[in-house]
């Protein structure tokens, strides 16, 4: 397993408030990405929370890694949401989308809120995205996100984390027999970029590339190769 992560920032970005990290261990995996909002506080809360996501993924590590059973993943994963959203000072400021992917015992496991997505990359044609946002143009939940890029009102989020609300996360599970790569993003990538776009970042990840106004992250994951 390998991966690669960037970071664009928006053209109407003052400060980029989007973050990102992972961790591959042999055929394991653990990716986060985080959205930061404009509101103050936003992006220092969006690189706390991927430091401590990060931090509890090693110590997990250490103490067995994860259990093969999906409904104790999700168990585990949302009380590693929880112990972080519980270590926030009281004044915490600000607000973030959130996505966690993690690949173990051939399966993935998504926790997350808002509009930070997870997709399938196949060998070709569009992405696959596994993850319906959270936000007031998908209240149905049965928009794709093609659809939801073109609708001005995927901009407001209905789950987020912040200091006032418990963590609520959604969590997506599936095998991995017959995917290849999996991509992590912030809204920027799946909404500003078209699918050519998309496609050709994943093709050239290094290459010069000018975005809209949103800042746009992502982590690129091909499995079961090692650097």
């Amino acid at each position: 397993m390998r991966y690669h992560s960037r970071s664009i920032t928006g053209q109407a970005s003052r400060a980029n408030n989007d973050y990102a990290g992972a961790t591959c261990e042999g055929d394991s995996g653990f990716f986060v990405v985080a959205d930061g909002t404009s509101r103050r506080g936003s992006g220092q809360l969006a690189e706390s929370f991927v430091s401590g996501m990060l931090a509890a993924h090693s110590t997990q590590m250490e103490q067995g890694g994860y259990p093969a059973d999906p409904a104790a993943v999700e168990r585990l994963l949302g009380s590693i949401l929880s112990d972080f959203h519980a270590s926030l000072p009281a004044d915490q400021a600000g607000a973030i989308c959130y996505l966690i992917g993690l690949v173990a015992h051939g399966r993935l496991a998504v926790a997350y809120e808002g509009d930070c997505s997870c997709g399938i990359v196949p060998l070709a044609g569009a992405i696959e995205w596994i993850t319906p946002p959270h936000c007031k143009a998908n209240w149905r939940r049965d928009r794709s996100h093609c659809e939801l890029a073109q609708d001005p009102a995927r901009n407001s989020v209905t789950r987020c984390l912040k200091i006032n609300r418990v963590p609520n996360p959604d969590f997506v599970c599936c095998a991995l027999d017959a995917v290849e790569r999996l991509v992590f993003v912030t809204d920027g990538f799946w909404a500003d970029l078209t699918q050519v776009q998309q496609s050709s970042l994943l093709a050239a990840r290094d290459s010069d590339f000018s975005v809209g106004d949103d800042d746009v992250t992502w982590i690129d994951v091909q499995l079961g190769q090692r650097d």
